[in-house]
């Protein structure tokens, strides 16, 4: 029987129900795997040796390179899986690190270990999730492995190039610097926690729930952002907020020393998580500061700010605070009075980690949890 083209569906060519076991490990590969993710380079063929052959970067760049395990995908908990989300976000995971520093994405490794009893089509499913992300951000897959084992699980390693003078890095910032965010935060939480509690939000339009649903189930990495930024030569520091904005804002706080000063008045979510905020009785400003929606967050000198906008134009870009004077903290100031911002990062080896112990003590920090660390000293 023929290998899928590169658009079929997996059960137009195997019988409903046909498992990766009953297919074997050559066949999943030169059936599944090539027809949705071969490319070509100068090179030659780009999958299929025990190394990818990738072209270097210019003399002028350098390589950056990551690596991620995937998460299971947080939407599974609502609704049916579907490992097209499994796809999709092993790559938007790895391929937000390259955004961070400016980098244009070179290649994805990517490794899948998967139950016998899998389905074709499951794990078609997550090969067309991924295929579609890696061609939205121009970033072939270059190899990988597969591998049967006890449960599924996906980890993808990211290869980019970054002209050497403007790799972004998290340090660099001075006092003054404008503290930017490209993205909207706090929609993926507002979406988990109106299908966590069932909600019946009054409000929300068709625009609303566009929203919710894209962040719940695409999320978005900012690759032509970061390029952009990289290229403006106008960015003192940066990182993506992969473990939340709230913790990228403390982490750029704490590696250049000095305080993230954030204007309460700036940090808003959009009109769609406002909503659900408002349905629960909780602080907006809270689910900005959550994990789930892969910001870009930066340091940028005053007097280049207008020249960033330009450059990112018409994507926006969210002036919300500045850099203060050396202390290493998360501040939150209104009406003259800036208090500490509780810790809402998402955090390994923590009783409210994901991973471990599943959305709800998230959930009750944020439905139950204060804005505020009260038991830090405040600055007037």
């Amino acid at each position: 029987m023929a290998p899928l083209l590169p658009h079929d569906p997996a059960d137009a060519l195997f019988p409903h129900g046909t498992t990766l076991a009953e297919l074997g490990e050559r066949a999943v590969v030169e059936r599944l795997v090539l027809p949705r993710l071969q490319s070509r380079n100068s090179l030659g063929d780009v999958i299929g040796d025990d190394c990818a052959v990738v072209e270097p970067p210019a003399p002028d760049e350098v390589l950056v390179c990551t690596i991620d395990p995937c998460p299971r995908p947080v939407v599974f908990d609502f609704r049916e899986p579907d490992h097209w989300y499994y796809g999709w976000l092993t790559a938007v995971i790895n391929l937000s690190d390259l955004a961070a520093v400016g980098a244009t994405p070179t290649g994805l490794l990517v490794s899948t270990v998967m139950r016998g009893d899998m389905t074709v089509h499951a794990y078609d499913r997550f090969l067309q999730g991924l295929a579609e992300a890696c061609r939205t951000w121009s970033c072939p897959v270059l190899g990988g492995n597969v591998k049967d084992g006890a449960e599924f699980s996906a980890t993808a390693a990211a290869t980019g190039r970054v002209r050497a003078d403007r790799v972004l890095r998290r340090t660099g910032a001075a006092a003054g610097d404008v503290v930017c965010v490209i993205g909207d935060p706090g929609s993926f939480w507002a979406a988990v926690l109106r299908a966590l509690y069932r909600l019946d939000v009054p409000g929300l339009t068709a625009a609303d729930e566009a929203v919710l649903e894209a962040a719940l189930t695409r999320p978005v990495a900012r690759v032509p952002e970061g390029m952009r930024l990289a290229a403006t030569g106008g960015v003192s520091c940066c990182t993506d907020a992969s473990d939340g904005l709230g913790a990228a804002l403390d982490e750029l706080a704490k590696v250049n020393g000095l305080d993230v000063v954030v204007d309460a008045g700036a940090l808003q979510p959009r009109p769609a998580a406002r909503k659900v905020a408002a349905a629960l009785g909780v602080d907006p400003r809270a689910l900005a500061l959550t994990w789930g929606d892969w910001e870009l967050v930066c340091g940028i000198a005053p007097d280049r700010l207008s020249a960033v906008r330009a450059a990112l134009a018409p994507i926006p870009v969210h002036a919300v605070g500045a850099f203060g004077p050396s202390g290493g903290r998360l501040l939150l100031t209104q009406d003259g009075r800036s208090r500490p911002v509780a810790d809402f990062g998402s955090r390994r080896f923590d009783a409210r980690s994901s991973f471990t112990h599943g959305l709800q003590p998230y959930a009750d920090l944020l439905v139950h949890g204060d804005l505020y660390d009260t038991g830090v000293a405040e600055r007037q």
